[in-house]
């Protein structure tokens, strides 16, 4: 009798036990569980001048060979302008053109401290699915000392974070591309011409007298130890952007948080440049990054209009 008296009290301590720990685990479970992911029918980009797609097929901002807001009508295909297959494209061939909405907030010129603003702006347009490309600007400064710091950097990015955060539908998705690899691509584009025509080197030496942008890199008095140091903030820069955006994905049960490391990874070669300033992207630059990017992004497993 005592035997069965003590194996009930070890028994049922043992079921309320195993009760508790079913319990938290439910608990525990649901408090981080993620909000679905949404269609992806309302599309916001913030950024710079490449999601702005600047000096594509001709000078200025040409808003069609956008790699993530990109368009392509009647009047690309009669001018032969590039068809980038842009997110905003993909979208539309997968889930059909009801309820689309294509918002280019990126604008040329803008670095992080414009981020809050360009992610207000996502947030009032309700977009289901926000493109972050930002960072460019902060590095390629007229001179070192311009460079922010990374709390400088990082208080910016959060505050527009926060604004994403606050103002995006529950199931919206949050992704944040690296800056790329701003020294990479001085290599690989110093041998260009510009327009067939002008030496891209020549055309840098502008920055000289802040006419061209990104003296920080490009200045041709810069010493090797110069255009590393300028490499060592890139890559500090995008340290920060993975990791915070690591921090929201982790304690946000309502957004969607995705980073790629790809932009500052992929091996450029020359056609990837724009032949009309040597600095952004091409047509085929564009259409590379929406590729690469939306086959590693959130809503990969979707390949219609690839």
């Amino acid at each position: 009798m005592a035997f069965r008296d003590s194996c009930k009290t070890r028994c049922g301590a043992a079921v309320l036990l195993s009760l508790a720990l079913v319990v938290l685990f439910v608990f525990t479970t649901a408090a981080y569980a993620k909000d679905p992911l949404l269609v992806p029918r309302r599309l916001s980009s913030t950024g710079d001048s490449i999601s702005a797609g600047i000096d594509v097929d001709y000078y200025g901002q040409n808003a069609n060979a956008s790699w993530v807001n990109g368009y392509y009508g009647f009047w690309e295909w009669l001018f032969g302008y590039t068809n980038v297959k842009s997110h905003n494209q993909r979208i539309t061939a997968n889930w059909g053109s009801s309820g689309r909405a294509n918002y280019m907030d990126a604008v040329s010129g803008a670095d992080m401290f414009d981020f809050p603003g360009q992610t207000a702006q996502a947030a009032s347009q309700s977009a289901y699915y926000v493109t972050v490309f930002m960072g460019h600007n902060d590095v390629c400064q007229n001179h070192p000392w311009e460079i922010p710091t990374d709390a400088v950097f990082e208080a910016n990015f959060r505050a527009g974070m926060e604004n994403l955060k606050n103002g995006l539908p529950h199931g919206a998705a949050v992704y944040v591309l690296a800056i790329v690899d701003i020294k990479k691509l001085y290599e690989v584009a110093k041998d260009k011409d510009a327009l067939g025509i002008i030496d891209c080197e020549v055309l840098w030496a502008t920055s000289l007298l802040d006419l061209f942008p990104c003296g920080t890199m490009l200045n041709p008095l810069n010493t090797e130890a110069d255009r590393l140091y300028t490499q060592g903030r890139n890559i500090a820069f995008n340290d920060i952007l993975e990791r915070v955006t690591a921090e929201y994905q982790a304690n946000d049960a309502h957004h969607n948080y995705y980073f790629t490391t790809l932009p500052f990874d992929y091996q450029f070669v020359e056609s990837d440049v724009s032949n009309l300033d040597c600095f952004h992207p091409s047509g085929q630059g564009q259409k590379t990054l929406s590729d690469r990017t939306w086959d590693i992004g959130p809503f990969r497993a979707y390949q219609k209009g690839s």
